[in-house]
């Protein structure tokens, strides 16, 4: 996630006149020292010196305003937002105010409570661009990408060397196009529009047997279907198939145009107008389906901006996005890294290095990091999750378990925590406290790995039955994986276009 950050100086927010008191010396000196003290950074000193003043000089909004902010720099965002509120509540337009509480929810990791002020604050000043950024940014985290698209266009748009906005415009389309992606799942799961779409990703990831097996369902069903056996040329001739290539790229040639008599999404891709083809109406699978390959062709745009720019964090995390959905994942630590050197205090880049680290399997290297990125953020359910998996995976379960529980207690739905944790009091003979973690792990047992351990830990518990039930469950499950297995590998066989 690209993030945009606040550059108002301080003592640009000091600058309330407290015509009421100005004569008291004390508290004038008071109110001089507290200012030295912000422009100095030393904003936990400030504090006790504002909560006197507001005490000596009840209401006035200036010095509420100036002990919300003393406390939001010193990391005290809760305490800051009262504040804030009575400032907004006497002047709605107040804008250090609206800033400031919009940074306050955003460092509580509250984006939703930080749009409205933001969109008040982007009204009042429409070129303010870390403002714009933060509301493209609140929105995107909120599940609301079109929307934040709209922002970030903005951005881009007034200044094309922005690699935040770049970055955050790609990112914004293809949230968009998941969403409108899992609407097309809903509306019509297994049929040919979604075929192709899933085709197309196993092709973007090089997973060309997958990929054949869902293009030919799709072509079976849709020849006509523009850009499909474009698509499927791909396929062969990454498999070395160049004749078969040939022969499906003829026939994209040989489809006729459709005539674009009327507004449609496909007929605004196929000229090039990606967003408008964005924008159609999409309550149907085939408006969804070019729905989302506009999405993605802007998405592709953006990115393609981006990186026709130097080198930025932003650049770099573009590429450690890449190699992480083909599973590169000691790849993309590398480019995390080289995306921190360029922004070392970069919170969010430092998690995405930590998460690529952990599935990477770099345990070694990984768990020191976490216990110092721990002492910053104790209840991270994430950062107490990877060490205490980590721990397991390095033998070291009864050193995991504290973590996993902190992991647990911050976030109780953290089933891949459950497991791990099941598996770790399992394997210090702690089994009827394993029992009811495993248990609730089973709904993500893709390979029955799950049941097996639970199954065991039964058996250790003196439950044969039950301990019986579960393996069974566990063959069936391994069974039906096998079997499913061997009948992709079977219709995903790459042969020759039908004639």
């Amino acid at each position: 996630m690209c993030s945009y950050v606040r550059r108002l100086p301080i003592l640009l927010l000091l600058t309330f006149r407290i015509s009421s008191w100005a004569q008291n010396d004390a508290l004038a000196e008071q109110s001089h020292h507290a200012k030295e003290l912000m422009a100095a950074g030393r904003f936990e000193d400030a504090i006790p010196i504002y909560q006197q003043l507001v005490k000596a000089v009840p209401g006035n909004l200036g010095l509420i305003l100036n002990l919300g902010l003393a406390e939001e720099f010193a990391g005290h965002p809760n305490l800051a937002i009262p504040r804030f509120e009575i400032v907004l509540k006497a002047q709605p337009d107040n804008i250090p105010a609206l800033t400031s509480i919009a940074m306050a929810r955003l460092q509580m990791q509250q984006p939703g409570p930080a749009i409205a002020p933001l969109r008040k604050l982007t009204s009042l000043q429409p070129d303010n661009r870390d403002a714009c950024g933060m509301l493209a940014g609140a929105l995107l985290d909120t599940n609301h990408p079109e929307e934040a698209a709209a922002e970030y266009r903005k951005l881009s748009a007034s200044d094309k060397t922005d690699t935040k906005a770049w970055y955050g415009l790609g990112s914004a389309y293809e949230a968009a196009a998941n969403t409108a992606f899992e609407r097309l799942t809903k509306l019509a799961l297994e049929s040919p529009y979604w075929a192709a779409l899933v085709a197309e990703t196993r092709l973007q990831t090089g997973q060309y047997r997958s990929a054949f097996f869902f293009y030919k369902r799709a072509v079976d069903a849709l020849p006509d279907l523009r850009g499909i056996h474009s698509e499927l040329a791909q396929v062969y001739r990454k498999t070395g198939h160049e004749d078969w290539a040939t022969s499906e790229e003829q026939r994209e040639a040989n489809l006729a145009a459709k005539p674009c008599t009327t507004k449609t999404a496909e007929c605004s891709f196929a000229s090039g107008k990606f967003l408008e083809a964005a924008q159609a109406n999409s309550t149907q699978p085939e408006s969804l389906f070019w729905k989302i390959k506009a999405l993605n062709s802007l998405a592709l745009e953006a990115f393609a901006q981006l990186s026709a720019l130097p080198e930025s964090p932003e650049l770099h995390a573009l590429k450690a996005g890449i190699l992480k959905g083909r599973k590169q994942y000691k790849e993309a630590a590398e480019e995390w890294q080289a995306a921190l050197k360029l922004s070392p205090k970069d919170g969010h880049l430092y998690h995405e290095l930590l998460t690529s680290l952990f599935l990477a399997h770099g345990y070694d290297t990984l768990m020191p990091m976490l216990k110092e990125a721990l002492q910053n953020e104790p209840r991270s359910a994430d950062l107490n999750f990877m060490l205490g998996a980590s721990l397991l995976q390095t033998q070291q379960p009864e050193k995991a378990i504290p973590y996993l529980e902190a992991a647990l207690k911050a976030d109780s739905g953290l089933l891949p925590a459950h497991a791990s944790l099941g598996f770790a009091l399992s394997q210090v003979n702690r089994a009827n406290e394993a029992i009811p973690h495993l248990q609730r792990a089973l709904e993500i047992d893709d390979d029955g790995s799950l049941h097996y351990q639970l199954a065991r830990v039964y058996q250790s518990a003196g439950n044969a039955a039950r301990a019986k039930e579960l393996m069974a469950q566990y063959q069936s499950i391994t069974a039906k994986t096998e079997s499913a297995k061997e009948e992709v590998a079977k219709q995903a066989e790459i042969v020759a276009p039908a004639p």
